[in-house]
C-alpha cells in the first residue's frame, strides 16, 4: 500500500474504489539513461504490475461521490507518462458523463522524460478533458502537495476552479536543480514554497491534508442546487450539478474514439542535426511570414495587468485575402524567445480577440523554452500555460498551428493545439529542452544529442505519431521559401476548416486530442470498464 493510496483511503472514508488499473505502457522509446526504463518499470512494478504514478477512480467525501485522481510520488516520483495521463483523462470524461466533481492532488516531478515526446503531447489531452469537465459546470479542485512541478503543474494541478496547497513544499514548473545546471542561477527554494504561492495569489488557501475531506464537503455543500429545484423556467434541471448519488456500478465508459494505428518507432533522423538547425539565425518566423505575405499587422500590446513581453508577437492582420490572428515567438538573438506568463497572457487576448470577431488564429512555434528565474514562477507561469492550452482547445474558431523550429517545454505546447498543426523539416519538440534533460538524467549538458534523439522529437516522428498533420520540406531552401510552403499551408487549411461548422471541427478537435500517443497503452481502446 503506498501512501497516496493511504491518502485517498483517508480522504474518502475507505469508499475510494480504484479504475483504469489496466490502463499501462511500457517502454514506447527503448529509452535508456543510467538504467535502461525498462529495469526501471519493472522495480517499479515489481509488487504491482498495474502500478503507475497516478491513482484514480471514485470515492465519497462527505455525502458527495466524486471523480478523483492523486499523484503516487512513490512511482517514479510522480512523473506524467502517457499511462498516467490516459487515466486522469478517462477519470475526467467518467465524471463528466456522469455529473461529478473532480477532486486532483498533485506531487510530481513532472513530465517522464524516459517516455519523451508522446508522453508529453498527452498533456493536451488532459486540458481537452478538464476544459469540457469545467464548460459541463462541473467543480474541479486541485490540491497541490510539493514538490509540484513541471508539466503536471500546468496542465492540471493548476487548473482548479479552487486551487489548495499543503502548508510545506516546492511549487515551480521548472525545477531548481534544472534551472542552476542551464543557467547557473542558485534558486532559493523558500521562494517557490506554498506560502510563497499564497501571498502572490497562485493558490487560494492553504490547507492541512486532515481538513482537506472537510474543505472540499464544504464548498461542494455551497454549490449544491436549493431546496425546490430553483431553477429558472424553461432551464434543463436535469443539467443541474449534484454529486449526492451512489458509487458508480458496472458500467463501460467509452471515449468515444478508437486509437491510433501503432506506426512504429524508427524513423531515421538526425535529430540533434535538427536541434542545431533550428537555433541558425536564418529560420523561418513569425516575422519573416509577415514580409512575405506582404502583410500589416496590427499588434495587440500588453497583458492588461501592467506588463507587455515583446517576445510573443501578437495581432490582427490579413493572409492572401483571409482575415485571421497571428500570434507567435519572435526570434531574438537567433532563438525562438523565452517568454514570460505576461506574454502568455497577451496570447490568451489574442484567442479571445479572434473568437470574438469569428476570425481563424494561426500560431506560430519556436522557443528557447521558458525563462528560468522566480519571478516567472511567481508571476502565474503554471496556470496561464494550462489555460492557454485549455482556451485553444475549446475556442470556436478554425486553429492552425506551425512548429517552425524549438520546441522547448511548456511554453512550447501552450500554443500547439490546433485544427490543423504542421512542422518544418528541422522543428521539434521536447518536454524541456535536451540540455535540460540531459541535466537531470546524467547530472551533466554533455549527453543533450542523446536525449534529443531518444524523445521520438523530430517532426517526423511526430507525423508518425499523429502530433503534427504534415511535415513542411525544407531542403535546402532559404527561410523565405519555407516560409511560402508555410503560408500555402496556412491557407489551404484556412479553406478546409472554415466551411465546417463549429460543432463538427470542436468534435474533431477533441477526438484527434484525446487520441494521442494511444497507440503506446496496453489497452488502446480507450474502454475503461468499471467492476464494482
Amino acid at each position: 500500500m503506498t501512501a497516496a493510496n493511504d491518502f485517498l483511503a483517508q480522504l474518502t472514508s475507505g469508499t475510494f474504489r480504484e479504475w483504469a488499473r489496466e490502463v499501462t505502457t511500457a517502454d514506447p522509446l527503448g529509452f535508456v539513461d543510467r538504467l535502461p526504463y525498462s529495469e526501471r518499470l519493472e522495480k517499479a512494478q515489481a509488487t504491482d504490475s498495474e502500478a503507475e504514478s497516478i491513482r484514480a477512480g471514485f470515492g465519497e467525501i462527505g455525502s458527495h461521490t466524486v471523480g478523483i485522481f492523486c499523484s503516487d510520488y512513490e512511482f517514479m516520483a510522480g512523473t506524467m507518462g502517457i499511462a498516467a495521463a490516459e487515466r486522469i483523462v478517462r477519470t475526467i470524461v467518467a465524471s463528466t458523463s456522469r455529473g461529478l466533481p473532480v477532486v486532483a492532488i498533485c506531487k510530481s516531478g513532472g513530465s517522464r522524460m524516459q517516455e519523451g515526446t508522446p508522453a508529453f503531447v498527452k498533456m493536451m489531452s488532459i486540458g481537452a478533458a478538464i476544459s469540457e469537465h469545467r464548460q459541463a459546470a462541473l467543480p474541479f479542485i486541485t490540491y497541490l502537495i510539493g514538490p509540484s512541478m513541471g508539466g503536471a503543474l500546468a496542465s492540471w494541478g493548476s487548473q482548479g476552479h479552487l486551487v489548495w496547497a499543503a502548508p510545506e513544499g516546492t511549487i515551480s514548473v521548472t525545477g531548481p536543480r534544472v534551472v542552476e545546471a542551464i543557467s547557473g542561477l542558485r534558486i532559493d527554494t523558500s521562494q517557490l514554497s506554498t506560502s510563497a504561492w499564497l501571498q502572490r495569489g497562485l493558490v487560494d488557501e492553504i490547507v492541512e491534508q486532515a481538513d482537506l475531506g472537510e474543505r472540499i464537503t464544504q464548498v461542494l455543500d455551497a454549490l449544491e442546487p436549493p431546496a425546490g429545484g430553483g431553477a429558472s423556467e424553461g432551464a434543463d434541471s436535469s443539467a443541474a450539478f449534484t454529486s449526492r448519488r451512489p458509487l458508480p456500478t458496472a458500467d463501460t465508459v467509452p471515449e468515444g474514439t478508437d486509437s491510433n494505428t501503432d506506426m512504429g518507432v524508427g524513423v531515421g533522423v538526425d535529430v540533434w542535426r535538427a536541434v542545431e538547425r533550428s537555433r541558425s539565425p536564418d529560420r523561418p518566423s513569425i516575422e519573416g511570414l509577415l514580409a512575405s505575405a506582404d502583410a500589416i499587422m496590427s499588434q495587440i500590446r500588453g497583458d492588461r495587468t501592467g506588463a507587455d513581453d515583446p517576445g510573443l508577437i501578437a495581432g490582427i492582420t490579413r493572409l492572401r485575402g483571409w482575415p485571421c490572428v497571428m500570434m507567435g515567438f519572435a526570434r531574438v538573438g537567433g532563438r525562438g524567445a523565452s517568454v514570460t506568463p505576461s506574454g502568455y497572457r497577451k496570447a490568451l487576448r489574442a484567442v479571445r480577440l479572434a473568437e470574438e470577431l469569428s476570425v481563424p488564429i494561426i500560431s506560430m512555434i519556436d522557443t528557447a523554452g521558458i525563462p528560468p528565474g522566480i519571478e516567472t514562477e511567481l508571476t502565474g507561469l503554471a496556470s496561464v500555460v494550462g489555460e492557454l492550452m485549455r482556451e485553444l482547445l475549446r475556442v470556436q474558431v478554425p486553429t492552425v498551428s506551425v512548429l517552425t523550429g524549438e520546441g522547448s517545454g511548456a511554453g512550447a505546447i501552450a500554443l500547439l493545439a490546433a485544427d490543423r498543426q504542421f512542422a518544418t523539416e528541422n522543428a521539434w519538440l521536447t518536454p524541456i529542452a535536451p540540455e535540460a534533460g540531459s541535466a537531470i538524467l546524467f547530472r551533466s549538458l554533455d549527453k543533450a544529442p542523446r536525449m534529443a534523439r531518444s524523445q521520438r522529437a523530430s517532426a517526423l516522428s511526430m507525423l508518425e505519431d499523429g502530433i503534427v498533420d504534415e511535415v513542411i520540406p525544407e531542403g535546402p531552401s532559404d527561410a523565405a521559401t519555407i516560409v511560402d510552403r508555410v503560408v500555402d499551408r496556412v491557407v489551404a487549411a484556412f479553406q478546409e476548416l472554415t466551411p465546417l461548422a463549429a460543432k463538427d471541427r470542436l468534435d474533431r478537435r477533441r477526438v484527434r486530442t484525446r487520441s494521442l500517443s494511444r497507440q503506446y497503452l496496453a489497452d488502446p481502446k480507450g474502454q475503461t470498464p468499471v467492476t464494482w
